[in-house]
């Protein structure tokens, strides 16, 4: 089951890693476009919150029959991981919502540039969240060991897996996002604000 749980990880970040490099590599826009931007800002992020809910949605499935068919500490373990993506399910469901009701098209270069740079402050803080989550976690699993607690070992251990997962998809989406950030930054350096609007310099 050890394993099992292993190998499943590592194709889950491999495929997370397959699904977002894409954008690593993106194209120079030859537009100049502030909107251009922000959408692929918010593609990003629809690709991380759908990547995200199935995470989650293989939790809640896997922690269900785990919980029914484990025992020891492995039985809660499981009851943990599927509750704690209920949450995550909820939180990518939402996320989802929230970018289909933002027009990247009517976005002012300024607005553009607040949205990019807040969703980096929003990845940083929830990766310094993530290590909060791990560090619970090994507190629970030790003091499960000390009072001979399994409920508390099968949690610290689930917390520590589901906070390492976050804390790993965080900081790839954050690492994959922010050079659109400063590219956007780079783009107002090469913009001239005349009366007729703006001029790009190469």
């Amino acid at each position: 089951m050890r394993y099992t749980r292993i190998l499943c990880s590592i194709f889950l970040f491999s495929a997370l890693i397959s699904v977002l490099l894409p954008e690593m590599l993106h194209a120079q826009n030859d537009t100049f476009d502030a909107q251009f931007y922000a959408q692929k800002s918010q593609d990003l992020q629809k690709k991380g919150m759908i990547f995200l809910g199935s995470w989650a949605t293989l939790n809640i499935l896997s922690g269900s029959a785990g919980y029914i068919l484990s025992e020891n500490d492995t039985k809660y373990f499981y009851q943990m991981n599927a509750g704690w993506n209920l949450v995550n399910l909820g939180i990518a469901g939402f996320a989802l919502y929230g970018i289909s009701q933002i027009d990247a098209s009517a976005l002012s270069y300024s607005e553009s540039l607040g949205e990019l740079q807040n969703l980096d402050k929003v990845l940083l803080f929830n990766a310094g969240l993530d290590i909060g989550y791990m560090a619970a976690g090994a507190w629970l699993w030790e003091r499960g060991i000390r009072k001979e607690s399994q409920r508390l070992e099968g949690y610290g251990k689930s917390l520590i897996l589901q906070g390492g997962f976050l804390f790993v998809f965080d900081l790839v989406l954050y690492m994959i996002h922010s050079p659109l950030t400063n590219d956007l930054i780079q783009l107002s350096d090469r913009l001239e604000l005349t009366a007729s609007g703006f001029k790009v310099h190469f």
